[in-house]
């Protein structure tokens, strides 16, 4: 495997001990392929839960019924045997819906997306609500807390610099989009995320994404194009941010999931093995600042 994708990813997990985890329903073969190159490389150690064993498998529980392989996997997080939960073969509705329980997912659950800058060699994120629709303010608070042990881990010893998204740059009442905006970035003026994370918003994406714009409206922030993570008003916006970055921009795409702790791995299919691999990597060390 190429590690050059995701390099900051890679190399923060490699500092993390290899983590337990089981794979429900692991009946395909291609994914089943890439969380043996995880095991391989050390960083996940796999129970394979499903209805038949595939060539080069390890540890193999057989069931009959995808009832039955949820169930296995979520007493054997119960019992404290595994860390981690992988998504195998279900749809993703059939896993959140059986484990939402169980692990502690809430309303206030944030998926992180990272994106990798191929061109300028570096990764860069964005949250968003996944669960909650019509995200509020305390939505949008809980997300950037949620984020900062798992940024603080890939990018140790530097600021890390978010944009808080909007229609518009300049805060409107009736937006209330740029309010939480103009919110997370006095918060972070006041270090309420801490001395190394430093929030500018409200910024459209223009302003955001290019520091031609920024100038041009007159936006201070020195930083556009360069983010480390964005923050996204909703669920919608950031489906189309994210799809048009992965299907027009062409830039490889992953996620996590931030529930209670960080115990549940989505299969976000369809990805290149080489991403996949990046994306179990990157279910590790949110799995492991969880527990700090």
């Amino acid at each position: 495997m190429n590690e050059q994708l995701y390099r900051e990813i890679f190399a923060a997990a490699k500092k993390i001990k290899c983590k337990r985890c089981v794979v429900t329903l692991a009946d395909n073969a291609d994914q089943v392929s890439t969380i043996m190159d995880a095991e391989s490389q050390g960083f996940i150690s796999p129970i394979f839960v499903g209805h038949r064993k595939i060539a080069g498998m390890g540890d193999f529980i057989k069931t009959r019924t995808l009832h039955e392989a949820m169930e296995v996997s979520d007493k054997l997080f119960a019992d404290g045997e595994v860390e981690m939960i992988i998504q195998g073969n279900e749809n993703r509705k059939q896993f959140l819906s059986y484990f939402m329980h169980s692990t502690g997912l809430q309303g206030s659950t944030t998926y992180v997306t990272a994106f990798y800058d191929q061109d300028r060699g570096r990764t860069f994120f964005a949250v968003d609500p996944l669960v909650a629709v019509k995200p509020t303010l305390e939505h949008k608070i809980e997300q950037v807390y949620a984020l900062i042990p798992l940024l603080n881990h890939i990018f140790p010893r530097r600021k890390i610099f978010g944009a808080a998204l909007a229609p518009i740059e300049t805060i409107n009442a009736k937006i209330p989009s740029t309010v939480t905006a103009a919110v997370l970035a006095q918060m972070s003026k006041r270090r309420q995320f801490g001395p190394r994370m430093v929030v500018h918003g409200p910024l459209d994406v223009d302003c955001a994404l290019s520091q031609v714009a920024a100038n041009r409206k007159g936006v201070a922030e020195n930083k556009s194009g360069s983010y480390d993570f964005y923050v996204l008003p909703d669920t919608n916006s950031a489906y189309f941010f994210s799809t048009f970055l992965k299907y027009i921009g062409r830039i490889p795409t992953i996620g996590a999931l931030l529930d209670g702790n960080n115990s549940l791995v989505l299969n976000s299919g369809p990805l290149t093995a080489e991403q996949q691999l990046a994306e179990i990597v990157l279910a590790v060390i949110a799995n492991e600042v969880a527990k700090s």
